[in-house]
């Protein structure tokens, strides 16, 4: 079974990295650096950095591991001159999945709120040097959720349940940022573009929502959508759609979490697409 694993994992499985990159005029990301790490036995994906020191930067991942498919959260330092992996630090493993470490800082503090479907609702947890369960930011499962804040609301972004990689958005509101979310409306969408793939930033003067594509496959690409308000409702009008930006990582990404000026990004490929899609025809 080892063997048949291993197979697997090498030649049929997703294999996920991570990219930090420049940001165009036109939001494409360039002069792409791939992390650079030595492991074969889990993948990188859903980065967030939230920090940086002279010579690195300190990014949150989910970190999955090829042996059981199971996500865990990391804090990865690594290198701005060469993207190499220089340390990392498991932060977070529970028997549930883990991933999109997503934070938030209030008043000083750093909040983390990754999604944990399996656990059937949404924990909160004090980050730092170490992270801390604090709470529950809501009782839903919720997926890929993101925060921000217009005026004196917070806004809270994300899919749910089996359509969670379909096209109908929910959108809670608070007024304040890590309790009392109520609902607030619903977006539908003409297609499979709902999941959000990072947190809101702004671009020329404006607000931009990065969404996953998920029309054929899961994170096919991203797409681009102004934040727009009519009284305290929500508009979002798609802009730009992107797809792997490099062929190194061609078969899609599903993340764009803004810096400053860099972006942070991701992207899988397969070891061989041929027997990728042998093998699921097979399996059918």
């Amino acid at each position: 079974m080892n063997v048949i694993r291993n197979l697997l994992n090498r030649y049929v499985y997703q294999d996920w990295n991570i990219a930090i990159a420049d940001i165009a005029d036109d939001l494409s990301p360039v002069n792409i650096k791939w992390m650079k790490h030595s492991y074969h036995d889990r993948w990188f994906a859903d980065p967030f950095i939230v920090d940086e020191t002279d010579e690195n930067y300190i990014i949150l991942v989910e970190e999955c591991m090829l042996d059981t498919q199971k996500g865990r959260l990391a804090r990865l330092t690594v290198a701005k001159n060469d993207c190499k992996l220089v340390k990392n630090e498991t932060i977070l493993d529970l028997p549930t999945h883990l991933s999109f470490p997503n934070i938030i800082q209030v008043s000083g503090q750093m909040y983390m709120y990754p999604e944990n479907g399996k656990a059937r609702n949404t924990k909160l947890y004090k980050y730092g040097r170490t992270v801390e369960l604090c709470g529950k930011l809501s009782s839903l499962p919720l997926a890929d959720a993101t925060i921000f804040k217009y005026e004196d609301s917070f806004y809270m972004l994300f899919t749910i349940g089996e359509n969670c990689n379909g096209n109908i958005l929910q959108i809670y509101r608070s007024n304040q940022p890590l309790s009392g979310y109520i609902f607030h409306q619903e977006i539908k969408f003409d297609n499979n573009i709902a999941r959000r793939a990072g947190n809101v930033f702004t671009w020329k003067g404006h607000l931009i929502s990065p969404a996953q594509v998920c029309n054929h496959n899961y994170g096919e690409g991203v797409s681009f959508q102004e934040i727009s308000f009519t009284g305290d409702k929500i508009q979002l009008n798609e802009i730009k759609r992107l797809y792997p930006p490099t062929k190194m990582y061609p078969e899609g990404f599903h993340t764009f979490n803004v810096f400053g000026d860099k972006v942070v990004i991701d992207g899988y490929r397969y070891g061989s697409k041929f027997l990728h899609d042998l093998y699921f025809k097979i399996r059918g």
